[in-house]
């Protein structure tokens, strides 16, 4: 599968990551002592090993000193780095995307960007790649109310961007999910609703998404509203992720005992939602009701 430039440099780093903290370990070492060889914390030497940012081009000679990397290892990693960096800018690396977002809440738009499937229940809400424009700023009208218009325009374009990844060459694969009471919300009143209702039966024609409807008639499955995401990337040696939504943003966690418990947890409220066909007559019903 081809993958996007974005997907690529997120992948190198990974490497990289993944290849400086083999080399930590071979050598006996603590994170601690490879952040004092740098000036740094242990958390700065995590963030680099779990793929999150690149050795600058000081620190990593000191590394590649520090675990006696042979020529071929050196090379290796250098050359990984600058294929990494060669790669385009993201869009969600603009000033006005980062002064929005932070920490998890920013990083999950990289990893969003590198998978090439998501398995999503969004709860009470429709599923975020699925939502109209319209809708979107309904959501931001209410949730940011007290913020200026200038951030909440920000968190409405990125909304909007993400959704190119459902419709990029190699489209990622979305299996979601979502309670019946998100499609009877009026979000934005009637018009904006059926809208968003008649985007809902668009995308659900795609061959890349699938989209299922937990029914009132579910029980406790129907109030469900807890919304999670689990990531998967191509490459068996991609871990996956769980993202899930705070009130102070996103949380990501790629523990195997997380990701596991997430898959559990989506396939017992799979149990309970209507099939594909069953969901798009129940959202053609819905929107009948709101004319």
């Amino acid at each position: 599968m081809t993958v996007s430039v974005n997907a690529n440099a997120i992948f190198a780093m990974r490497r990289v990551g993944e290849e400086l903290q083999r080399l930590r370990t071979e050598a006996g070492l603590k994170q601690t002592a490879a952040g004092e060889v740098l000036g740094v914390s242990r958390f700065t030497v995590s963030k680099i090993e779990r793929g999150q940012a690149f050795p600058t081009e000081e620190q990593l000679p000191k590394l590649l000193k520090l675990y006696k990397a042979t020529p071929e290892e050196r090379a290796g990693i250098v050359a990984t780095i600058e294929q990494g960096r060669s790669y385009g800018r993201a869009w969600y690396e603009r000033p006005e995307v980062q002064a929005v977002f932070s920490g998890d809440s920013y990083r999950y738009f990289s990893l969003e960007d590198a998978a090439d499937r998501m398995s999503v229940h969004s709860g009470t809400y429709v599923p975020g790649l699925l939502q109209t424009r319209e809708y979107v700023e309904a959501i931001a009208a209410f949730g940011q109310r007290h913020e200026s218009a200038e951030r909440r325009e920000a968190f409405v374009e990125a909304r909007i961007e993400r959704q190119a990844v459902l419709t990029r060459r190699n489209p990622l694969a979305m299996d979601a999910l979502c309670l019946e009471a998100a499609l009877r919300a009026i979000v934005g009143g009637p018009e904006v609703m059926r809208a968003q209702l008649r985007h809902l039966v668009s995308s659900a024609n795609r061959q890349n998404i699938t989209l299922r409807v937990i029914p009132f008639s579910a029980g406790a499955a129907s109030v469900s509203g807890a919304s999670f995401t689990i990531i998967d990337f191509p490459g068996a040696d991609n871990r996956s992720v769980v993202s899930q939504e705070r009130v102070r943003g996103d949380t990501l966690q790629d523990d195997a005992v997380e990701v596991r418990r997430a898959r559990r947890r989506f396939a017992d409220l799979a149990d309970h939602a209507l099939d594909e066909e069953e969901t798009l007559r129940r959202i053609e019903e819905i929107e009948k009701e709101l004319s």
